[in-house]
Formats: structure tokens, sequence, C-alpha cells
């Protein structure tokens, strides 16, 4: 026997001898070789000890009694259908070869054992097996990461480089509303809201064709047209090159937290009884207009007559519904870029920006017609006093609007005592 330097390979290996001296040689250097190695003394324990520990390679003699390695292997190509089988043999029997090709026995080593035949054997088997178990590791952690990625609690969505959806995950189509079979292929525009700002989109895509990562907030649309909000992070995927592949978009929603901001918002700036606009956000925008160029500007203001006795008669329900009556018959008279306020208790403001004199006049004169015309509303307009002031220019609105609640105050007293003029001026 021939002895040769060998590697020492990561597997594990069946050794079936029946003959006692070449069992305990082969197996010394055998011991050398691999990390596991199981030895048996003929066919049928070695097969009994192949269904036990399913060992990478099967090193056997072909000639044992009770069963010889051909019948042993050939149940072992039942169990696995790669195995990895050497066969060793004293004979060069034509049949005994045939036999082997037959079951596809990997290597052939006839004895006296040629060390360096049977170590190249061993290599080639054990590199067959390491390449294998390699890609079977691949696979595992290729399967791992899909699983991860297709249930993870985040949306995913991959596209091409030019933007056609190649993957989404379930996460995805529970948030968008589309299946993956109706988001594959098609362009990300899909969920487009057009409520986004068209330069966002301009910058999205200069960040990630130049290779860099781009985050921020995007409004989108499900399938069924409602509006959901998303934090969005999208960067490039690359090659083993480093050459940008596609793009992958990962997404949280974020929906509830800018309903709850929208609310906060609401409520800061809006009355919560007629939802007009409060003090605050009226008086913001008061100081805005007075610094702008949206001259001329008119300021209407409107008190509700007797609100107090109602409240006090009725109860504040009806003080309430009264309220919101008036709120609507003002909103009935100005435009939508008008500024309708409700300032005070029974007290309403109105700022007109680019209004001249006469058509805070006739805006005014709307307030009177609409109620009259409205049968519900026609006692809640004759509640209403009014006062109307018009500046010119920029720096006045505060005198302003002191102007056009002195001549309210005037109208109320007017009304009191039977007249019905318009109160108005101009600055």
């Amino acid at each position: 026997m021939k002895s040769a330097a060998i590697e020492h390979y990561d597997i594990s290996l069946l050794y079936v001898e029946d003959e006692k001296v070449t069992r305990e040689q082969v197996s010394r250097i055998l011991q050398r070789v691999v990390t596991e190695l199981y030895v048996a003394e003929n066919g049928r324990e070695g097969l009994a000890l192949y269904r036990e520990k399913r060992p990478d390679i099967v090193l056997s003699d072909i000639m044992m009694p009770l069963m010889n390695g051909l019948e042993m292997c050939r149940e072992i190509r039942q169990l696995d259908h790669d195995s990895q089988l050497i066969m060793l043999t004293a004979y060069s029997d034509t049949d005994y070869l045939l036999e082997c090709i037959a079951l596809g026995i990997n290597q052939y080593v006839q004895k006296p054992v040629d060390f360096a035949r049977l170590t190249n054997a061993i290599e080639t088997c054990s590199n067959y097996v390491l390449l294998k178990r390699k890609i079977q590791q691949q696979e595992e952690r290729i399967h791992r990461l899909s699983q991860a990625v297709e249930q993870a609690p985040a949306p995913v969505m991959i596209t091409s480089l030019n933007g056609s959806i190649e993957y989404v995950n379930a996460m995805f189509t529970r948030l968008c509303g589309y299946t993956a079979e109706e988001a594959l292929g098609r362009n990300p525009r899909l969920l487009k809201s057009g409520l986004n700002p068209p330069d966002m989109y301009t910058e999205l895509w200069q960040s990630i064709v130049a290779g860099r990562e781009w985050q921020g907030e995007l409004a989108n649309k499900h399938k069924d047209g409602s509006i959901f909000w998303e934090t969005v992070k999208i960067c490039p995927l690359r090659d083993n090159n480093g050459d940008v592949t596609g793009f992958l978009k990962v997404s949280q929603d974020i929906t509830a937290r800018k309903q709850y901001e929208e609310s906060l918002h609401y409520l800061g700036t809006h009355d919560p009884l007629t939802g007009l606009y409060n003090r605050a956000y009226f008086d913001a925008e008061l100081q805005r207009l007075d610094n702008s160029r949206d001259f001329p500007v008119s300021i209407v203001v409107a008190d509700i007559d007797g609100l107090k006795a109602v409240n006090d008669s009725q109860g504040h329900a009806a003080g309430d519904q009264l309220i919101k009556e008036a709120a609507e018959v003002l909103l009935s008279a100005f435009r939508a870029a008008d500024v309708v306020g409700r300032i005070g208790g029974d007290e309403f403001a109105v700022l007109l920006p680019r209004t001249d004199h006469d058509a805070a006049l006739a805006a005014m004169q709307r307030i009177r017609e609409n109620g009259a015309a409205e049968r519900q509303f026609a006692t809640t307009a004759r509640r209403l006093s009014l006062g109307m002031a018009t500046a010119g220019q920029a720096g006045k609105l505060h005198e302003t609007m002191k102007q056009a609640d002195k001549l309210m105050y005037a109208d109320k007293l007017e009304r009191k005592t039977g007249g019905s003029k318009a109160s108005n001026a101009a600055s």
C-alpha cells in the first residue's frame, strides 16, 4: 500500500470492509482525512450504519459476506440518489465494472489500495459534497432572506432600472390594495396621488439614478382611491461590480400619525362649533395680509343680536344652533379665498383680500339676500349686525379692523332704533 500526504475534509465517511487487516490499515489513514469515520464489517452492517448516520461518502469493498458492496450500494441509491460512492475491489471483472456504472458508482479503486488513487477519489467526492453543501447553504440563506422580506412588517418594493415593478411583499399588498399580480410589471406611478410636489419626484429620481439613497414622506393612493401616507426610503441595488441594477423601496405607513397631526392642526386653527377659523388663525392672517401686496383688503365684522337672550330662554343648544346658522349665512356670501372666522362668542370677522369698498358692500348685501332667500336662515340673517371697512395700503389693517368693529356697533344701535342702514367706511 502506497502512502501519500492528503488533506483533511470536513465530511463524514462510511468505510465497509470485511478483511480485518485492510480495514484497520485503511481506517487509520481515513481518520486523518475526514471529520467523522464510521466503519462496518459487511454490507448489512454498513447499510444499517448508513441509515442511521447518513454519511457524505461511502467507501466499500465489493465482495463481502451477508450483503456485498454492490447490493448495499443499490439500497443506498434508493435512500439517496446523490450519495457519493467509491468501490474498492481486487477484481477487474468487466461485469462488476458495468454493474458499478449502472449503479452510478462515483469512483472505482482497485486493490491492493493505491493511496494516491484513493486520495484522488476521496478528494473528488469531497469537493462535490462541499460544493453541494455550499449551494444548499446559499439556497437556505436566500430562502431565509426572501421569507424575511416577504414577512417583513414594512412594505417592500423592488423595481428595475426603468422603474418597472419586479417584486412586492405581502405588506405592500395589504397597504396599497394591489395584489402582486396586479403590481408586477407596472410603474410605481400607479400609487401617485397628485398631492406631492412635482419637484419632490425630480429630487427623488435624480438621487437614486446618481446612486444615492433618498428618503422622505409621500402621500400615495390606495387601489380604492383613498389616500395613505408613507415614510419612504429608496436605495439603489448593485451587482458584484458595483453597477446599479435596480431600486429597493422600503416604507412605513404613517397615515394615522398624519391624521392625528392634521387633527391637531385643525383644532389649533378652527372653531370646533362652526368649523370656521378661530381667533388665533384670523389674527395671524390679518398680520400676514398687512405685510402683503393683496391690497385693497376689506374687513367685515358681524355680530349676532340677542344671543344671550336665546341662551337664557331656550338653552345653550338653541344658542349653539343660532351660531352655526350664522356661520353658514356668512360662508354662503363670501369666496373660498376669503378668511371667515369666529373671533368671539357671538362675533365673526371676514378678511377679503384684493377686495375694494364696492365689492365688500356687495358681499354684505349677499348676506341679507341669502338669508332672505333661504327660509331657514331668514331669522338668523336678520339677527346679524354688520360693519365693513377697507384698507387701500399695507400697515393699516389693525386700524381697519377697529373701524369695521365700530361700524358694526353703530349698525347694531341703528337697528335697535328701527333703522336698517349698512355701515361701511374706507381708509
